[in-house]
């Protein structure tokens, strides 16, 4: 007979961003006791947690002091040291999801381009980029349009290099020659719009996909999502089952982002994110299976149910600091506002986010936008 996983559990989270603060609030819904490791206890995360252990999560010693006081452990970025945490997991026979070697895998680019290829997963061309004269070649393989993006540690646009001529291809070799994890080099994708996917799985094996949703970009950072959407684009209705296939290669536990781009030729697989995504924070108020709840119950291995629309539209439209005043705002009524306690505002910081429902993806945006201007942030 299969065991049955009892709650309550000690569930760790490493890092004390929004991400950790949303899955904290979500996990307190399904009774769990929530412990989050992070630097600073006015860390937006430790504020809304009774068990906040301030400690570096790139730390052995703060690990290690963390793993003996919880009985399974998540993370909010998959930009850890992946080798120190299996180390210390297997150390404490305490249990990670996504496992570490799963977050070092994905979280290399290059890796990841190679997981895509090993799976055929459509993505754009790419090559590795380590040296001046690699990418010179780069420039010369992809016709003088391609992008450059670090290999690790890049978000939001940082690390990240368009290149069209000789002055930008001069920037991007300035940074390859100062990185010590390297570049790949993509070439450049005429995208019709950019598009995204969750998929989360459990450890048996069973998976939950959510719906195709459309993203906006605002100098590299996600200013809106709208959904559900049918993507027009060729192999669209079999990617979720082949991500599903490359999931079940790495027995993978939790939620994954998938960001695409919608092109005449077909989805190409732009990034993976082994976590919550930004992506998919409209579930919170859009579905019947919201993503963090979806990934606590991938990580505890117990059935998803159904991540169905609750109305014929949605949409999120991201609160990104415009000064570093205090914010302030009047409370929109067709708004639901999800706030990061963040104790500092400032240009592009992501201080919260609005979501919205509506008769039709457009219709919710519309709405969304229009209550935007009601935040002074």
């Amino acid at each position: 007979m299969k065991r049955v996983q009892r709650l309550p559990l000690r569930a760790g989270l490493l890092g004390g961003g929004q991400l950790a603060r949303m899955l904290a609030l979500k996990g307190h819904e399904m009774g769990l006791e929530i412990h989050v490791l992070s630097p600073d206890p006015r860390d937006p995360a430790a504020q809304v947690v009774r068990h906040h252990h301030r400690g570096d999560p790139a730390s052995e010693a703060d690990l290690k002091a963390f793993f003996a006081r919880v009985d399974i452990v998540t993370f909010e970025s998959e930009f850890m040291d992946a080798a120190l945490l299996g180390t210390v997991a297997t150390a404490t026979r305490v249990p990670v999801h996504p496992r570490p070697e799963i977050m070092g895998r994905l979280q290399d680019r290059l890796r990841q381009k190679e997981f895509l290829e090993s799976r055929r997963l459509p993505t754009a061309a790419w090559r590795e980029v380590s040296s001046a004269e690699d990418a010179e070649a780069a420039f010369h393989a992809f016709d003088g349009e391609l992008v450059f993006k670090k290999r690790r540690f890049g978000y939001d646009g940082y690390g990240t290099y368009v290149v069209r001529d000789r002055a930008a291809l001069r920037r991007a070799i300035d940074a390859v020659e100062s990185d010590r994890h390297g570049f790949i080099a993509e070439a450049f994708v005429p995208f019709r719009r950019e598009i995204a996917l969750m998929i989360a799985r459990r450890g048996s094996g069973e998976t939950a996909t959510f719906p195709f949703v459309e993203t906006f970009q605002e100098r590299s950072r996600c200013l809106w999502v709208k959904g559900p959407i049918a993507p027009r684009a060729r192999g669209a209705a079999r990617l979720p089952a082949k991500l599903a296939a490359g999931l079940d290669e790495l027995d993978y536990r939790g939620v994954m982002g998938v960001e695409l781009f919608e092109t005449a030729k077909g989805l190409l697989v732009n990034e993976l994110a082994p976590r919550v995504h930004n992506s998919a924070h409209y579930s919170l108020d859009a579905l019947t299976l919201d993503q963090f709840s979806a990934h606590w119950r991938a990580v505890l291995d117990l059935a998803f149910g159904e991540a169905r629309p609750l109305a014929g539209g949605f949409a999120m439209y991201n609160l990104l600091g415009s000064h570093a005043r205090a914010p302030s705002w009047s409370l929109p009524a067709n708004a639901r506002l999800h706030w990061y306690g963040k104790n500092e505002n400032r240009p592009g910081r992501k201080m919260g986010h609005i979501n919205g429902l509506g008769t039709s993806p457009g219709n919710a945006l519309k709405r969304l936008t229009k209550a935007r201007a009601a935040f002074d942030v």
